[in-house]
């Protein structure tokens, strides 16, 4: 076992998030971390030693992160300043012109900047890799820690030491489902290459790539019950572009799916995991990928508008999937004139829009993955479960056969029966369309159009989110809300 630790000499973090110029991020990314590393081993010699160190530790899993607790720690205001532009090119030797006088600071022309910052205190923070063995790099690794005075923005300095004391970890990679954790967040960690990524990019004088996203989790309590997904969602956030609307929804999430797979063609297996099918063509006969629309409802103005997309992982998905679907989902992505990663999706007739990964520390409700997560008795449909089967022609009850295989949904995900489901043509949460503005899904054998109902399921134990039912869970429908909701 072995930990990289640090202290904020200011009590502060200054660190701009990723995704957002306006917010700080906290906590610390280990890729950050990473390169402050590989910046101080840049700035002093350079040596042999300090590479190989680096090269082992972009290849050791994703760190356990120690950091203070949430309540301890508070972002700082992060107002508009002005600063002046980089040198421009000057006057040659012996030369006195307005060229010479625009080079100093009060005649630059001024750029907007934020520094957005988070206070800390003094508290401890590392990285923890409890498995690993850094005995034949401890030297160069303990003089690299001892050269790095900031991790992120100039102005948050630190002190930086290398250590084999345990420390209790906040946040760890991924989640073992025996453990009970679930992914409470996405940071991004430095993998096998990432060292050789930046040094081309410092030779180049460009920005380096982004490193992959990795789930974080904090380790809870989770309820006896649960179906096929993992209790966090990754939220892409709309952040412009066409409008999009619950109706919609098997577009949207098909383009989001297609787009996946494109990115993934060269693994099978996390190609598998987005797109629901074996190399052999046959759909998979386990939980894989889901794609789900977040949508503003629930409210007096609410309009079923959405107001991003949500992906559900399964329960059982091991560590190294995990990491090839953040990374697939990452190539997808391209930065933008603010340095933002933006990820864009054209959807046919339904248009284009653009999006990014929600890591805002207060999001739209829509947008949080414990709206959609959290445990409840009470569920309602916000987009219609499609049922396995068409009821007979000549079945006396069509809403009992409803009821009968949405039933038989939650058995097959591992739920307890429901004690009351309710089958209804409309949604009963506000701003959801009914059951008819939904185009029906295609069977797969002859095309037909399969029988989809809105429902509202009661069940007599809690049972933990995402719940997504029938025969369409894959593509966004049978998306339920906990709680009541209207």
């Amino acid at each position: 076992m072995f930990a990289l630790a640090w202290h904020y000499l200011t009590g502060r973090s200054v660190s701009t998030s990723p995704t957002n110029r306006l917010l700080p991020e906290w906590p610390p990314h280990p890729d950050r971390v990473f390169q402050a590393l590989v910046a101080a081993w840049g700035e002093g010699d350079a040596d042999a030693a300090g590479e190989a160190a680096l090269r082992w530790l972009e290849e050791l899993p994703p760190p356990q992160i120690a950091v203070p607790a949430a309540e301890s720690v508070s972002e700082g205001a992060s107002p508009k300043v002005f600063v002046p532009v980089n040198d421009i090119t000057g006057p040659k030797r012996g030369e006195y012109n307005d060229k010479a006088i625009a080079l100093l600071p009060s005649q630059r022309r001024r750029s907007e900047r934020y520094f957005p910052s988070t206070h800390v205190g003094h508290a401890t923070c590392a990285l923890i890799w409890p498995d690993a063995d850094p005995a034949e790099h401890q030297i160069a690794l303990t003089r690299l820690c001892a050269q790095v005075v900031r991790i992120g923005h100039s102005r948050s300095l630190v002190r930086m030491w290398m250590t084999d004391e345990s420390s209790a970890a906040a946040l760890m990679p991924s989640f073992v489902p025996s453990t009970g954790t679930r992914r409470s967040c996405m940071l991004r960690c430095a993998g096998a290459g990432r060292l050789t990524g930046l040094l081309a990019a410092f030779t180049a004088g460009q920005r380096p790539d982004t490193a992959p996203w990795i789930g974080y989790a904090e380790p809870i309590q989770v309820s006896h019950y649960h179906g096929s997904f993992t209790a966090q969602l990754t939220v892409l956030r709309r952040m412009g572009g066409d409008r999009l609307f619950l109706p919609q929804t098997a577009m949207w999430t098909d383009a989001l799916r297609g787009t996946l797979i494109a990115a993934a063609d060269n693994d099978p297996t996390i190609k598998s995991l987005v797109s629901g099918h074996a190399a052999d063509g046959q759909a998979l006969q386990h939980a894989h990928a889901a794609y789900l629309p977040l949508a503003f409802i629930g409210d007096g103005h609410a309009d079923g508008h959405l107001l991003g997309l949500g992906i559900a992982l399964p329960w059982d998905l091991e560590t190294k999937d995990e990491y090839g679907f953040y990374t697939a989902l990452a190539a997808c992505m391209k930065a933008d004139d603010h340095g933002r990663q933006i990820l864009t999706l054209r959807a046919g007739r339904a248009g284009v829009a653009h999006f990014m990964i929600e890591d805002r520390p207060a999001p739209a409700k829509a947008l949080s993955s414990k709206t959609w997560c959290t445990s409840a008795h009470r569920w309602s449909t916000v987009t219609p479960i499609v049922l396995d089967r068409q009821p007979p022609r000549r079945h006396a009850d069509h809403d009992a056969f409803a009821a009968e295989e949405i039933a038989r949904s939650c058995s097959r995900q591992g739920l307890p029966q429901p004690v009351e489901i309710a089958v209804l043509p409309v949604s009963a949460c506000r701003g959801a369309p009914p059951t008819k503005a939904f185009p029906p899904l295609p069977r797969r054998g002859d095309a037909g159009r399969r029988w989809h109902t809105h429902a509202v399921l009661t069940f007599s134990e809690k049972v933990s989110g995402p719940l997504i039912l029938g025969a369409g869970r894959y593509r966004g429908y049978g998306l339920c809300r906990p709680g009541d909701v209207r």
